[in-house]
């Protein structure tokens, strides 16, 4: 598992705009990039983080240079903004994410199918071999097993959650609130069951694809219209909640300003849980304007996760358990590989030595050759035991230095 890699950046560690920047880019054109420095490689990329994990490769730093260069990291940030984690500490580090243990908000459930999505890509662009197969199977495996066994998605909150826990700080009530939500897909949806539960009963969706809108608006019995009525809707609203993956900003200042001046001194909230960003963060020099994005959503979440921190410790024991049971797997697997290998080289060998045996002594019957080959294969599982002892009981990575010292191939092209 040593040649196992991550290189990747979170909310942890880089700011939204360095996240907006890599969010934008294609993780098939990546995979199609990536594939020329990497026998296997897969890339995640969520509004919360950017990675990518490689095997077969011993140094990281073309990777580093490509994520550096994607989300715009100076030389300076590399150090800050910049993580690398190798073997079990790169399977530990999936794990954690898959199971949203290293998620903005812990417990939240997309991050699971986020994790299967980047593994599904990966398979079908034709770059995931034996370790990264091996690594995410048993990343989704162990996801499964701590939200079922332990308390971590218990209540289980989301971003949409979180936003919808953010307004009612904001308002108190939500039963008089108008709300304005943009997007209509799986985020949207939460966004409005949360809002729908606390109180609000004004919705309104904008989607660019007006039937979308609509056909998302009627279970909730909510208006709908396309995205162009974006700017004469604002003014409506009392808090918008921008849940789409517009590749450009739907709120400058200009149009919060114009809605302000419609609302006559009434204060515009607007959650911004869209990566890239809807809102333009040039908004917050406007009075009256609060601008929240999926940064300011951590410390609401704060509150809501502290009945889970019991559970973190459990989820840390699994988590270790899985991933020394990768390790061995591999292991096992790789040094099988090599035995297998050895085997074939030294039984070939003894078959050329047979043949060569049966020229020099003519008239070998069949009963001599068959127990002339069983004594050549006696001797060459006697010659292997050493060897393939030391193989099974060998760390991760020294396979190939056993596979080196007792190989005979070489040997034999020079014959």
């Amino acid at each position: 598992m040593n040649n196992l890699q991550l290189i990747g950046l979170s909310h942890k560690t880089a700011p939204l705009e360095v996240r907006e920047r890599c969010h934008r880019v294609d993780p098939r054109r990546l995979l199609d990039e990536l594939r020329a420095h990497a026998p296997e490689v897969t890339v995640l990329s969520t509004c919360n983080r950017f990675e990518v994990y490689t095997a077969g490769v011993d140094d990281p730093e073309p990777f580093l240079e490509s994520v550096a260069e994607w989300g715009e990291i100076g030389e300076r940030e590399r150090g800050q903004q910049l993580y690398v984690r190798s073997g079990r500490n790169a399977a530990k580090h999936l794990f954690f994410v898959a199971s949203s243990l290293d998620s903005l908000v812990q417990g939240e459930t997309q991050i699971r199918k986020q994790v299967k999505e980047a593994y599904s890509t990966a398979v079908d662009c034709e770059v995931v071999g034996p370790t990264l197969h091996a690594l995410f199977q048993e990343a989704l495996r162990v996801s499964k097993e701590i939200v079922r066994t332990t308390g971590i998605g218990r209540g289980s909150v989301s971003v949409a959650g979180a936003a919808a826990d953010l307004a009612e700080r904001v308002f108190g009530k939500l039963d008089r609130v108008k709300a304005l939500i943009i997007g209509a897909g799986e985020t949207a949806e939460l966004v409005m069951t949360h809002l729908r539960g606390r109180g609000v009963q004004r919705m309104v969706v904008l989607n660019r694809s007006p039937d979308r809108a609509r056909e998302l608006a009627a279970r909730f019995e909510a208006e709908a219209a396309g995205l162009d009525a974006v700017h004469k809707r604002l003014a409506e609203a009392d808090v918008l909640v921008a849940a789409t993956g517009a590749p450009e900003h739907l709120i400058t200042p200009k149009e919060a300003r114009a809605a302000l001046r419609l609302r006559r001194g009434r204060p515009l909230v607007l959650l911004d849980i869209s990566v890239p960003r809807a809102v333009d963060p040039a908004v917050d020099a406007l009075d009256n304007v609060y601008r929240y994005d999926m940064d300011a959503l951590a410390a609401v979440t704060q509150d809501t996760l502290r009945h889970r921190r019991r559970d973190f410790i459990q989820c840390c024991t699994m988590v270790d358990a899985a991933a020394l049971r990768l390790e061995v797997a591999l292991r096992s697997r790789e040094a099988g590989g090599v035995i297998a290998e050895l085997e074939e080289e030294y039984l070939q060998l003894g078959e050329d030595e047979l043949l060569d045996l049966e020229h020099r002594l003519q008239g070998l019957s069949e009963g001599h050759r068959d127990e002339v080959n069983r004594t050549i294969r006696r001797l060459v599982r006697k010659f292997l035991h050493m060897p393939v002892r030391a193989l099974r009981r060998s760390e991760p990575g020294e396979s190939d230095a056993v596979r080196r010292a007792f190989s005979v191939r070489s040997e034999r092209k020079q014959r």
